[in-house]
């Protein structure tokens, strides 16, 4: 019997994971490796720090999902891949053995210089939702002062709904959102300018061009000596893929993402594929945007197949432009498509109905039906 292993719960296996039961019924073992038995939806994480969404809304019970169609869920991070042994290890020390291995192993936050209890990385997203939840209660009684570290998309949403968490009866939430850029750098110029705008109206403060040289538990350090006092920050200074790749000397980019082909292939390891942010696509450089993810979903599972079954393997053909829509915060977006750029309500709706249709078409597990702070 021929052994698949998905390495990772992430959005690019979630179609391979639902049909799991038909992989069985065709002969092949199947495990499954993450970290823990849900995978949260990473496009919805703002909106669990605003307190727009609940924890039901936005996660995925994956081990659920696994073992109702006959799967083996082993709950673990991958520690290394074994190319030449068909094996990967886990950080507890098991070994699994493959014929064919898929990797969707995510990406991590790049770590800022310092760590304290009171910097708080977006990633894993339940950490928004506690941090979320956290300043809710402060305000209660006092004033804050919470500095966004990173001027993407994340950090802008970030922002944005941070501000949502203020009330009338609260204590005042400063907002400081520090990018070494201008902020949104990967949009339009017009996609910014609706940003600062947006901020502005809410007495967000936005530094441009700086970086932190310097960060203390309660202060970030400037380039001409100055400090940014802070209650909290949110680190969404950028991405990177997992180590994991580098660790087994397997073909990896400059940033350490598993170079895979056009038929999300590992280079020179054809028993080895991957999805998601943890890849480095060699037919064209891609943006690590979710949207990729889900639709290298697909292609994962056809080739997976095939290369079980020693069928033709089909190649992943990314669009050359995708939507991108941010949650602002105040049930207001941005978004780009192109040469449109939109603000307001529309956006968010739009936004929302994406997102809660991703949802449900994934969300077999009755995940609604869960306590919704588990």
């Amino acid at each position: 019997m021929k052994k698949l292993i998905l390495a990772g719960t992430g959005h690019a296996h979630l179609i391979t994971m639902m049909h799991i039961g038909k992989l069985i019924r065709a002969g092949y073992s199947v495990t499954v490796v993450g970290p823990n038995d849900y995978l949260y939806y990473s496009g919805m994480g703002p909106g669990l720090l605003s307190g727009l969404y609940q924890f039901s809304e936005t996660r995925f019970a994956v081990r659920k999902m696994v073992e109702k169609r006959g799967g083996r869920f082993v709950q673990g991070c991958v520690e290394r891949i074994e190319p030449d042994q068909n094996r990967i290890w886990l950080q507890d020390g098991q070994s699994l053995d493959y014929d064919v291995l898929s990797c969707n192993l995510g990406s991590e936050v790049v770590p800022l210089a310092h760590t304290a209890d009171t910097i708080i990385p977006v990633k894993p997203i339940e950490n928004l939702y506690t941090i979320g939840r956290v300043i809710e209660q402060r305000l209660k009684k006092e004033s804050l002062r919470v500095l966004v570290i990173g001027g993407g998309a994340a950090g802008v949403e970030i922002a944005g709904n941070l501000y949502h968490l203020t009330k009338p009866e609260s204590g005042s939430l400063d907002i400081t959102l520090l990018s070494k850029s201008d902020i949104l750098a990967r949009h339009a110029p017009k996609m910014r300018n609706l940003a600062l705008a947006s901020f502005a109206r809410k007495s967000i403060h936005v530094y441009e061009r700086v970086s932190v040289t310097r960060l203390s538990d309660t202060e970030a350090f400037l380039p001409d000596g100055s400090a940014l006092p802070f209650d909290y920050a949110i680190n969404a200074a950028g991405i990177r893929p997992t180590k994991v790749f580098r660790h087994s000397s397997l073909p990896v980019s400059d940033d350490g993402g598993l170079l895979v082909n056009e038929y999300l292939q590992g280079v020179n390891h054809p028993r080895i594929f991957g999805g998601g942010d943890c890849i480095s696509f060699t037919p064209k450089l891609l943006d690590r945007v979710g949207v990729y993810a889900v639709r290298q979903g697909p292609v994962l599972y056809k080739n997976i197949i095939a290369a079980l079954s020693c069928g033709k393997l089909h190649p992943f053909q990314p669009q050359a432009s995708y939507l991108s829509a941010l949650n602002m915060g105040d049930r207001a977006g941005l978004l780009t498509w192109r040469s449109l750029v939109l603000s307001g309500r529309f956006p968010f709706i739009l936004k929302n109905a994406i997102d809660k249709n991703f949802m449900k078409r994934f969300q077999v597990s009755g995940e609604h039906h869960e306590a919704c702070c588990t």
